[in-house]
């Protein structure tokens, strides 16, 4: 993959996060349960970390053409802002329909997550050096974890009616 297509291919991820983020701010507002507010303001967070990762490396790849550890990424993040490149994405609309219930916005979770799996899938399959793979894997192995926990909490918030959340398991695990 060129230098284009690696700082493309990365604006897609911060347009993939920076909407998650959004998404999770609205569900965090309209969602009645304390528990459920800490489950997404947890996934806004993570946006948040993977947003800071793709700020760094777009950062490394346009100055350097060269792609940085996580660490170094996150480091370098402040010298990104995404509002710049996406300013659409700071007036984000209604994501999430105000009727819509806890299980219904779970579900609309859920298939973003589904998503952003799909996309950092792809690229890491299109990745020409390690650390550009380790990167996208490691973001499509977080979307994949966001998922199973969002799944988890479904499940729980059917069969017992209440929000599931546990505070010694976050939704995303570093390595």
């Amino acid at each position: 993959m060129n230098k284009d297509k690696a700082l493309e291919a990365l604006r897609r991820g911060m347009s993939t996060e920076i909407w998650g983020r959004n998404f999770y701010k609205q569900a965090v507002e309209r969602t009645q349960s304390d528990a459920g507010k800490r489950v997404f303001q947890s996934l806004v967070d993570e946006e948040e970390t993977h947003l800071d990762i793709l700020r760094g490396e777009y950062a490394a790849v346009s100055g350097q053409d060269a792609w940085v550890s996580r660490e170094e990424a996150q480091a370098m993040a402040a010298s990104v802002d995404p509002t710049e490149i996406f300013p659409e994405a700071a007036s984000a609309g209604q994501l999430i329909p105000p009727d819509a219930t806890d299980e219904q916005a779970l579900k609309l979770a859920m298939d973003f997550e589904q998503r952003g799996y799909q996309l950092y899938t792809e690229i890491a399959g299109q990745a020409d050096s390690a650390e550009a793979a380790k990167v996208w894997k490691w973001l499509a192995q977080s979307e994949d974890q966001h998922y199973a926990f969002l799944q988890e909490t479904l499940e729980f918030l059917q069969t017992n009616g209440t929000w599931y959340f546990d505070d010694k398991e976050k939704p995303i695990f570093y390595d």
